[in-house]
């Protein structure tokens, strides 16, 4: 059987009420719809309760996330053995979860530095270096026009989807259609991103002299996180599609050999 044939064999996993007894996995229906929600700044002041509590669980979920690397090195050594569609489905799935995976985690990051910073200029560096993420992020992950999205991590999933079942494409359609919604909500901090990449200091300066508010700067980082998170579990549905086929793969196997 083909690697597509497997693939596809995993919608008929995802209709299976045993899943326990044969040792699949399912793939959840996410509403992608509310990591896409647009928040407004309510005027809240962060409490230093608050801020230590932020730090504490961004440090949490790092160490939780950063596991995720050696598993996506893994795969990415495992996939170069085959010769097959197996080799450009595990190559491409997992360099498109480094990225994700990198970018939360990145953005996390900057965020509890910002927080953490207790010199005016400290802080509204962090913020500048902040606004780079969220602007250099989306546009790697979805772009803002065809020339960027042709070049984005989004697009590179699109020639596997043929592998995969009708649900996955489905989903895949369903955060398309919020992940354009947010490419075209605001310019996504472009400006921001240009002055503190080209280092050109009197505009930098001045762009710097933006009052700084904590709690909106997290909301706005918040903007990506929440879009990557999406995405996420999005490829975790994918993920459980490529385990699904090794799991019949498997018990083929164990068949034949009996």
């Amino acid at each position: 059987m083909s690697t597509e044939e497997s693939l596809n064999k995993s919608r008929e996993v995802y209709m299976n009420d045993d899943l326990g007894i044969i040792q699949f996995k399912p793939i959840w229906k996410y509403k992608y719809a509310q990591y896409f929600q647009e928040t407004q700044y309510n005027g809240k002041t962060l409490s230093e309760d608050e801020r230590k509590q932020f730090v504490a669980v961004i440090d949490e979920t790092v160490a939780q996330f950063s596991e995720g690397f050696p598993l996506l090195q893994e795969m990415t050594i495992e996939a170069e053995k085959f010769k097959d569609n197996y080799r450009e489905i595990g190559l491409t799935f997992a360099s498109v979860s480094h990225f994700v995976l990198m970018t939360m985690i990145d953005c996390m990051v900057a965020s509890k530095y910002f927080i953490l910073a207790d010199q005016d200029y400290d802080k509204r560096f962090m913020r500048g270096k902040l606004r780079v993420i969220l602007n250099e992020g989306f546009k790697r992950l979805y772009g803002f026009d065809e020339k960027t999205h042709n070049k984005s991590e989004w697009d590179r999933l699109l020639p596997l989807l043929r592998f995969f079942p009708e649900v996955i494409n489905l989903q895949y359609q369903d955060l398309t259609f919020h992940l354009e919604k947010h490419a075209r909500s605001s310019s996504w901090w472009r400006e921001e991103r240009n002055l503190e990449t080209h280092l050109d200091a009197e505009k930098l300066y001045e762009s710097r002299q933006e009052e700084i508010i904590e709690s909106k700067v997290m909301m706005d980082s918040m903007k990506l996180y929440a879009t990557l998170q999406a995405v996420n579990l999005f490829l975790s549905n994918m993920h459980t599609c490529i385990y699904n086929c090794w799991v019949k793969k498997y018990h083929e196997r164990k068949l034949a050999n009996q």
